[in-house]
């Protein structure tokens, strides 16, 4: 992980550039940047002309004393101080070297694992580095040092217990050795190469933070003192920045195959990073520059937490729980609140620095008198609030998300998805949350800002009933989704029919309209207002009808048998029998002239009438066939007599009307 090293080393630059001001700079509050750059250069240029003198005349009090009774009696005491505290370490290593060498030989398989191991390794170590030190110091207290040498020891003392405690940190974390017990994603190079220049940084900023400070126990003058920061916060700043040219140089930061735009790799902002640091340090004093480094700090955790946090639910996001109904379904849900405390963790670590660097008193702070404080106080309230408000929220939704997966997707035939209404409801019920919560949020955050809200909910309840009255339409679409929804008018995947005519499959229910997927392919959106009556074709059961035309010669009794065994074999049939809900039964329906309609039956389940009523004409096209009946293919045969063949004036006299009988107002004959 590249952005590691960003971290990790501007950690460092924290805390081995900026030292607390000297008394020179703490008169300069006022002055321009350009005047505090150039008295800072003046000063430093001082120190280093004035180093040498002061070092010389500091070897020679040193030579001079090393020769005298007391020091001879101090390098005594030193020797045996050494003695103890190595001693007290030894001896509680006899003890301890069983529980390590247990926990060596215990297998590593997870990350979770590596960081339990390396929380009990950093246990048994650390409590051998502490014994060292506490029994070093302690014995210290009962010798008589000569003058200044006694705080001398124990600034030593700490210096060793430092040092080896960050190297200790340095091994757990990065574990250069073997990559089975490293607590961070980097592969066994990169994590080589940080140990190393994590290890030289501690020792340098280590040096910086105690030599300096040795050298003024004595009274001397500050000169050597300030020289020695200057060049060790200088020897770190190039350390760090070599560091970060290192990946550039080799190439291991350069764009993937195939990438059009040119990318910027992160070594480079963290290059930029350090110089820009070092020179605020330089040219504006330690308080700037430590400021500039809380802040590049912060800015660089927020996106290295991420990588590092995830890396220890790798296994779980691979290979995720077959429980798919609760909170814990979601493999990402606990890193993701994880993070977001870490990272909450990280600008409150950050203020505190920054606020302690401004020298605010940690009680003036919290008194109310204060009123930076109390704003303060307040934007940290609003910040765990807005944190409580995102961990809630991604509970409700990661439940809701892992609801609708587990019950399927919305295209599946909502009659056959017992949980088909939850497919509805759920994505509204996410959608509220998230409005109720921000909305909360809001309110809440405006409150413990000092912000009266009163105001503002009865100016907010006289613009809502405003906007009601203006829009009318949009209250109405929305209360009738409302009932439209709470009645269970329709569910996602439903087709409908609305009294305006439109007619689809429901897609997407929203808080005003609802969308209709045509048959043909166009999606409508319908506000709930103009529904009219809603006619449900998918809902419980259908019952399709067909007509077979025959020959009006066929037996219908014969016909009426074979229409019922067709139905019987498929309802026996593995594919066809579970979607329908009743055999295939007919009847003669009526009798045209020279053909007989049989009218055919059957009950299914709503979207499967059509497939069905498929295989029952294909079955009944093939019993007809092996019965060698056919349909009417509509031709009328009619049967003709002579009589209708012979024209009038052919027929018998008898047979002839009287015209004159056949005229109106005729009389009628005797």
């Amino acid at each position: 992980m590249k952005g590691l090293s960003l971290l990790a080393t501007q950690s460092l630059l924290l805390a081995g550039l900026c030292t607390p001001a000297r008394a020179e700079d703490a008169g300069l509050p006022m002055m321009s940047l350009v005047a505090l750059a150039k008295a800072r250069l003046g000063n430093l240029a001082a120190d280093l002309a004035s180093a040498g003198a002061d070092y010389t005349q500091i070897q020679r009090a040193a030579a001079a004393m090393l020769v005298t009774g007391d020091g001879v009696r101090a390098a005594t005491y030193a020797m045996i101080l050494i003695i103890i505290g190595c001693g007290v370490e030894w001896f509680y290593w006899t003890y301890a070297i069983g529980p390590l060498r247990a926990l060596y030989a215990a297998r590593i398989s997870s990350p979770k694992e590596a960081l339990r191991f390396a929380l009990r390794r950093l246990a048994l170590v650390g409590s051998g580095i502490g014994l060292f030190g506490a029994a070093t110091i302690g014995a210290s207290l009962a010798f008589a040092w000569p003058p200044g040498l006694d705080a001398a020891i124990v600034g030593l003392t700490l210096f060793v217990v430092l040092l080896r405690g960050a190297v200790l940190l340095i091994d757990l974390v990065l574990a250069p050795r073997r990559s089975e017990y490293r607590l961070v994603p980097l592969s066994d190079r990169e994590a080589t190469r940080y140990a190393w220049l994590m290890s030289l940084l501690a020792a340098l900023v280590a040096t910086k933070l105690f030599v300096p400070a040795m050298v003024e126990l004595y009274g001397r003058p500050s000169h050597l003192a300030e020289a020695l920061r200057f060049i060790f916060g200088t020897l770190i700043a190039l350390a760090l920045f070599s560091a970060f040219c290192l990946p550039m140089v080799l190439g291991e930061d350069r764009a993937p195959p195939g990438s059009r735009l040119p990318r910027i790799p992160p070594a480079f902002f963290g290059a930029v990073a350090v110089v820009s640091t070092y020179l605020v340090w330089l040219f504006q004093g330690d308080e700037a520059g430590l400021l500039m480094a809380v802040a590049l700090l912060v800015l660089a955790a927020q996106f290295v937490l991420r990588d590092c946090v995830f890396f220890y639910w790798r296994d779980e996001i691979a290979e995720p729980s077959q429980d798919t109904t609760g909170l814990m379904a979601d493999p990402t849900l606990v890193p993701t609140i994880v993070l977001l405390g870490l990272r909450l963790v990280t600008v409150l670590a950050g203020l505190a620095a920054a606020l302690a660097v401004m020298g605010a008193s940690m009680t003036g702070f919290a008194s109310e008198n204060d009123p930076v404080a109390r704003f303060v106080l307040r934007v940290l309230g609003v910040v765990a609030l807005g944190f409580v408000t995102n961990i809630v929220w991604l509970a409700i939704k990661s439940t809701i998300d892992h609801r609708l997966k587990a019950i399927g997707s919305h295209h599946a035939h909502p009659e056959t998805n017992p949980n088909a209404r939850l497919l509805t409801l759920l994505p509204l019920l996410r959608v509220t949350a998230a409005i109720t919560l921000g909305g909360m949020f809001v309110l809440s955050s405006l409150w413990g800002l000092g912000i009266e809200i009163t105001p503002l909910l009865a100016g907010a309840g006289v613009l809502g009933i405003a906007l009601g009255f203006g829009a009318q339409a949009l209250v109405r679409d929305v209360i009738a989704g409302i009932f439209l929804l709470v009645e269970d008018v329709f569910r996602v995947g439903e087709y409908i029919e609305s009294g305006t005519s439109t007619k689809g499959t429901v897609e997407r229910i929203t808080l005003r309209t609802v969308a209709l997927r045509h048959h043909n392919g166009p999606l409508h959106f319908v506000p709930y207002g103009s529904l009219g009556t809603v006619r449900n074709n998918s809902r419980d059961w259908v019952i399709e009808k067909f007509n077979l035309p025959l020959k009006i010669d066929v037996d219908s009794e014969k016909i009426r048998k074979m229409i019922k065994k067709v139905g019987e074999a498929m309802l026996s049939d593995p594919e066809i029998g579970p979607l329908m809900l009743s055999p295939l039964k007919g009847k003669l329906y009526r009798i045209d002239p020279g053909i007989k309609i049989f009218r055919c039956n059957f009950q299914t389940t709503p979207g499967n009438q059509y497939d069905v009523r498929a295989q029952a004409y294909k079955r009944i096209e093939a019993a007809m066939r092996d019965m060698g009946i056919t349909f009417a293919d509509g031709a009328q045969t009619f049967v003709m007599t002579q009589a209708d063949v012979n024209p009038a004036s052919e027929r018998p006299p008898s047979a002839q009307a009287d015209p004159a009988a056949t005229a109106p107002g005729a009389p009628a004959a005797a």
